[in-house]
């Protein structure tokens, strides 16, 4: 194999796995992938009552686990993007994909629902962004928030430690701020570590500039904040 580099992937397990099967399967021979999730995700809080509402939101695949591992039901679900309806379907509830980022999702509601058909239950986790209940509250909806699922903090591995000491990764794709700013407070602990090679590959402008005290090869951003679009980002990077 030639030009092939080192991705290091931070996502929780499942998530990393699933990129890797995508990376493999879309990029063949281009990557070597380290996972060591920086985030593991624990249930946390109460699934209200689903028969309230007219509709469940989806943000995150973690977000569709953690309803379904508490016996969620829906009637109808909205979804950010496909990897999140592809999980929802996987689970047995029928969602329609919004195939953006939050902002979508919004105006996905937005269209497809009336305010006077009742309140919509929003799943996130612990730590949320967005600001997709706010935005549909400016359009009349009720929306209730559950935070149902909590991003536990995780040491890298020896084996990404020594990595990236060694100056062997290539590249970091970060989908979360506070992904992010782990990985940050983790590379500020041990300036040693070389970086002038290394490329942080961002969902989105947020998620950059936890990067900005540090220095890297490239600070790399998607196009959308979306899966779509990271798994373009990640590969022109291998190309």
């Amino acid at each position: 194999m030639t030009n092939v580099k080192t991705l290091l992937l931070t996502r929780p397990k499942a998530q990393s796995r699933a990129l890797v099967t995508e990376l493999e399967t879309r990029f063949p021979d281009k990557a070597t992938c380290l996972i060591s999730p920086m985030m593991a995700i624990t249930p946390m809080g109460d699934l209200p009552d689903t028969s309230r509402f007219q509709a469940v939101l989806f943000s995150s695949v973690n977000g569709v686990q953690a309803f379904a591992d508490l016996g969620g039901t829906a009637q109808k679900c909205y979804c950010v993007g496909a990897r999140t309806m592809q999980a929802a379907h996987a689970v047995g509830l029928k969602a329609v994909s919004a195939n953006g980022a939050a902002a979508e999702l919004v105006t996905l509601v937005e269209n497809d629902l009336n305010p006077a058909d009742g309140p919509i239950l929003h799943v996130h986790g612990e730590h949320t962004t967005g600001d997709i209940a706010e935005n549909l509250a400016a359009q009349g909806f009720t929306v209730k928030q559950a935070g149902l699922y909590r991003q536990q903090a995780c040491d890298l591995t020896d084996t990404a430690r020594q990595a990236l000491a060694r100056g062997e990764v290539q590249g970091v794709p970060l989908y979360s701020p506070l992904t992010a700013r782990r990985f940050a407070e983790i590379l500020a602990k041990n300036p040693s570590w070389p970086t002038q090679n290394l490329t942080a590959l961002c969902i989105s402008q947020n998620v950059a500039s936890e990067l900005r005290n540090l220095t890297f090869q490239r600070i790399d951003i998607a196009a959308k904040p979306s899966g779509a679009e990271m798994l373009a980002l990640i590969g022109r990077f291998l190309r």
